[in-house]
């Protein structure tokens, strides 16, 4: 009777462990450097943004642009549009899924200016690579995004840009 007793208290144990960790990954796909406001409707877009590359679905991410936004990413031209950047992400989560990995993103905002219907964040994202759940890699980058607010309430990224960091040795 009392090994059950401890049984119980150790599986409970277990499961708030467990669950005090998903909320914190959870929270931590998006952390604002001290002094930055929190903004609902740039900040729904990290979470939208981290949970796209989770779940491996382009067109999730691609949503998160204005129709004609422009994507710079690095050593290639510059991207027009909703239908060009949901092509790019198209090929690159399918690089991902026929390498049989998944990924996570999460970012750290260390600038942040928003006005009216526009604002911009600086900061530094982090995507880690995993292969039947075990970490398989690191990338990370800086980035500028400048946040539009649409006709329809919706903030979205309007241009984004961004670059690699030097991996840490």
């Amino acid at each position: 009777m009392k090994i059950n007793k401890i049984t119980t208290i150790f599986w409970a144990f277990i499961l708030v462990l467990s669950f005090g960790c998903a909320v914190f990954a959870q929270k931590s796909e998006l952390v604002l450097a001290k002094g930055l406001n929190k903004h609902k409707g740039i900040d729904s877009i990290y979470r939208t943004f981290s949970q796209g590359y989770k779940a491996l679905r382009p067109e999730m991410v691609a949503n998160l642009y204005t129709e004609d936004a422009a994507y710079l990413s690095p050593n290639d031209d510059i991207l027009t549009g909703r239908k060009a950047i949901l092509k790019n992400f198209t090929n690159f989560f399918n690089t991902i899924k026929n390498n049989n990995r998944t990924m996570t993103i999460s970012f750290r905002i260390f600038q942040r200016t928003v006005k009216k219907k526009i604002g911009y964040d600086v900061g530094v994202y982090t995507i880690n690579f995993y292969k039947e759940e075990k970490a398989v890699g690191v990338s990370k980058g800086k980035f500028v995004v400048v946040a539009i607010k649409g006709k329809d309430k919706k903030w979205r990224f309007g241009v984004d840009g961004y670059s690699s960091l030097k991996p840490q040795k």
